[in-house]
């Protein structure tokens, strides 16, 4: 599919895979908003880079507003920014579980509305294998992953035309995780039908499909992208 004409706008965009999305979109003609918090990314052509702060109330409005502002339209969005943060349900406190709450739930939710005010297309959340089967330690990140993953069937019945997808993501490789987080790597092998984890490059490949002509009856469906765990533990 080309994307040539389009725009899009990438929430976690300097992030290892949100860098990935804004690179590959840009290679395929798009229009990228590109969204950040405190992080810089390289001025490129046809890439606009917004700062704010999801966790902010209402910022998922105003950024779907400045990137409208920014790009003079918007086809694609993809909801790739979340708080990752490893919370002990007995020890996390109010204002942490409040923070991972909005930033991996509030703030889609927020985008996703004014996106359907917006014109937008389709809106694609990206939720993790976390939301069926959370690590210890990963409860509460597992809850806001489940969470999203309901407000995707929800939202697409609340906003048609707007196709609203999920995405849920394995284990994802980076430089050098093999050497950082051995005995994770070795455990998701072990766990995973095909024994491998991804590369940024394939998530993006996914996401190109889901807003390609060729699934454009899907709404509301969150698709597994994990090697093939399911809802096994690993």
């Amino acid at each position: 599919m080309s994307f040539s004409g389009k725009s899009i706008l990438i929430t976690g965009a300097s992030g290892y895979i949100g860098q990935a999305y804004v690179a590959r979109f840009l290679e395929l003609g798009a229009t990228v908003c590109a969204q950040v918090n405190t992080a810089t990314i390289p001025s490129r052509s046809n890439l606009h880079v917004i700062t704010a702060d999801l966790a902010i109330a209402k910022s998922g409005n105003l950024l779907v507003q400045e990137a409208l502002t920014r790009a003079g339209k918007l086809d694609f969005v993809i909801n790739n920014a979340a708080d990752q943060s490893i919370l002990d349900p007995a020890l996390a406190t109010r204002a942490e579980i409040e923070h991972m709450m909005r930033i991996n739930v509030d703030a889609p939710k927020e985008i996703i509305e004014q996106s359907a005010k917006s014109g937008v297309s389709v809106v694609l959340n990206i939720s993790s294998v976390e939301a069926l089967n959370p690590r210890a330690g990963h409860e509460i990140y597992g809850a806001s992953k489940a969470a999203l993953d309901i407000l995707t069937r929800s939202a697409s019945r609340a906003h048609p035309p707007m196709r609203v997808l999920g995405l849920r993501l394995g284990l994802i490789g980076r430089p050098g995780i093999d050497q950082a987080w051995p005995e994770g790597v070795a455990a998701w092998k072990a766990a995973t039908p095909l024994a491998r984890y991804a590369s940024a490059e394939e998530v993006v490949g996914v996401a190109e499909f889901l807003f390609s002509n060729a699934n454009a009856w899907a709404t509301g469906s969150t698709y597994d992208f994990d090697g093939g765990l399911g809802s096994n533990s690993w």
